[in-house]
């Protein structure tokens, strides 16, 4: 059986209001972040939260690559690219006016200087079982 795939593309800040909700909860390992300056490409592969398959099969993860082209720089806040093993949570993708902001749990932040740009989500590899439901404080009050 052939899994689907997801793939969107962003070019406004309602756009990014999407996929920030289809990557909440989303793995990020800090290995598989760079920016490429003289390329305006920042790429961050992660381990989406597929909440769009089968409930009765559970949760499950799968590799999801995000490519945003036209970044004129690069910030990161509480983030060491030689911590190449650490983990960090994705909360969500905030637009503000041309930048864009990813926060994760605990404090850390890059923030993404930006001109004409696309944004580009895309699943890739085989999905595997989710070790667990992340719960969010408003969800379960």
């Amino acid at each position: 059986m052939t899994e689907k795939r997801l793939k969107l593309k962003a070019r406004d800040a309602e756009d990014i209001q999407v996929i920030s909700a289809v990557l909440q909860d989303s793995i990020a390992p800090v290995c598989d972040m760079i920016y490429r300056p003289e390329e305006k490409n920042f790429i961050m592969v992660v381990h989406r939260l597929r909440r769009e398959g089968d409930a009765a099969q559970g949760l499950e993860r799968i590799c999801c690559a995000v490519n945003i082209k036209g970044v004129e720089s690069a910030q990161m806040q509480n983030i060491d690219l030689h911590q190449q093993e650490r983990m960090l949570d994705l909360l969500a993708a905030l637009p503000e006016g041309q930048s864009l902001q990813f926060v994760f749990a605990g404090g850390p932040k890059i923030k993404l200087q930006l001109s004409d740009w696309a944004m580009i989500v895309e699943d890739f590899g085989e999905s595997w079982p989710a070790s667990c439901n992340p719960c969010h404080e408003a969800e379960s009050a």
